[in-house]
């Protein structure tokens, strides 16, 4: 058998080697601190309404509407329509009671927006530095979410200066209340109606200098931009603005949200048809995951549901059956979201919350034996494609594997030892592949 001698392909071999690592040079930056950091969902509540009372309102009425909603194990299956075993719905029912309980909200957003409406400047000017004021108060209150943040209006012509005295005022009264000092690790800046990489890159130099003046440290502020327009998907010159907006953000890009109202409204399309499902919007899901795979540790939120399963006013039988249909509906589409990859959702009412957390355990427990049984063999087999209960697996639906128990133990919903005590090393498997 004769050696092979690279030498003489040497010239083709570094130019080669020059293009992969200019190519990868090119990759989206993301802050390290972003990856696998992402809540299940969001909840949006209007600037002029939020206070000292609102995330404990919240958690009491997530609290209620899910026992209203199930009774116990029993009623949760009926009300999804599933059939699951009782072993099952048993485990689901006592993970999620405990989830209201302990942590119901993991996101939430003051919004200035359309939450908030067009008001006075005089009263959005108070509502902002009371919102500052609010925010530094609740760090360390009972039922206080993982991840805060405010949603100003669009950098478009019309609202610019608006949005950005909002923001001024908001961050210079945070800082005057001791946000340094706060216990607040980072704070979510939601920008809206994003059509251009410029909006992104004005707001991300006035939070590089406000982190400079109050001393907040650097990527402090973080920045959720929402993709909810046409511009945005594709350009007049052809090309596909999204990436652009990441890398205007310098890092600092949390995550994209989904606004499939104002994009399906765009497209003409009826109040009909607008859903969080229509084919326009599976378009648009599509390309903000491609997004998604050249910024590792990019978070996606999918689209509101506007159907909210509110406890109806009356317990006539067709009041009780509508309310059945409108749960079961935000159920289902849930659960849609998570099976194309969207693993965060857009929430309205506090009612959404249950549904949303029975949604994500459902998700991750119906998969995590089998998940893990193939994650136990490929490991075994020395990172060789394997076979396991008519799966196929190599590299590739392992990394697949990888990603689901990330997002299940990030989430909550799986702990560590919970994953390890199934015989699986994620560690181990991340060298091996």
């Amino acid at each position: 058998m004769s050696i092979v001698d690279l030498n003489q392909f040497s010239a083709q071999i570094g130019r080669l080697e020059k293009a992969n690592s200019a190519l990868a040079a090119q990759s989206l930056r993301l802050s390290p601190h972003h990856a696998h950091q992402h809540p299940v969902h969001v909840l949006y509540g209007g600037a002029h309404l939020f206070s000292e009372a609102t995330f404990p309102k919240i958690a009491r009425l997530a609290q209620e509407a899910f026992h209203f909603a199930a009774s116990d194990a029993t009623a949760l299956n009926k009300l999804v329509g599933e059939n699951w075993t009782t072993e099952f719905a048993t485990e689901v029912f006592s993970r999620v009671s405990k989830k209201l309980i302990r942590e119901p909200l993991e996101d939430y957003r003051v919004d200035f927006e359309d939450g908030y409406g067009v008001r006075s400047d005089e009263e959005e000017d108070r509502h902002a530095k009371a919102a500052a004021v609010t925010m530094v108060k609740l760090v360390k209150a009972d039922h206080t979410p993982r991840a805060m943040g405010i949603r100003i209006k669009p950098l478009s012509t019309g609202g610019l200066r608006r949005s950005l005295r909002t923001l001024s005022l908001f961050i210079k009264q945070f800082g005057a209340e001791g946000g340094k000092s706060s216990g607040l690790k980072f704070m979510i800046i939601t920008l809206p109606k994003v059509k251009s990489p410029e909006q992104v890159t004005t707001l991300v130099d006035i939070l590089d200098s406000y982190e400079k003046e109050l001393h907040l440290g650097s990527g402090f502020f973080r920045v959720e931009i929402l993709i909810e327009s046409p511009e945005a998907f594709l350009a007049v010159d052809g090309t596909i603005p999204i990436p652009s907006f990441v890398a205007a953000a310098r890092g600092r890009c949390q995550s994209l949200h989904f606004g499939i109202y104002d994009f399906t409204s765009s497209l003409g399309i009826g109040s009909a048809g607008q859903a969080i499902d229509h084919l326009a919007c599976d378009f648009g899901r599509m390309w903000m995951q491609i997004v998604g795979g050249l910024a590792p540790g990019l978070g996606l939120s999918d689209g509101i549901i506007s159907r909210l399963p509110m406890s109806p006013k009356e317990n006539s039988s067709a009041s009780l059956a509508a309310y059945s249909d409108t749960w079961r509906y935000n159920y289902q589409q849930m659960m849609r979201s998570l099976s194309l990859g969207f693993y965060q959702g857009w929430d309205l009412h506090p009612a959404q919350l249950p549904v949303r957390h029975v949604a994500n355990h459902v998700f991750v427990l119906q998969e995590f034996d089998s998940a893990a049984a193939r994650l136990k063999m490929f490991l075994e087999r020395a990172s060789q494609a394997s076979h396991s209960g008519g799966v196929f697996d190599d590299r590739a639906s392992v990394l697949g594997l990888l990603n689901f128990f990330e997002r299940a133990s990030a989430s909550g919903i799986l702990s560590k030892a919970e994953i390890e005590s199934r015989g699986v090393d994620m560690e181990a498997v991340k060298k091996s592949i």
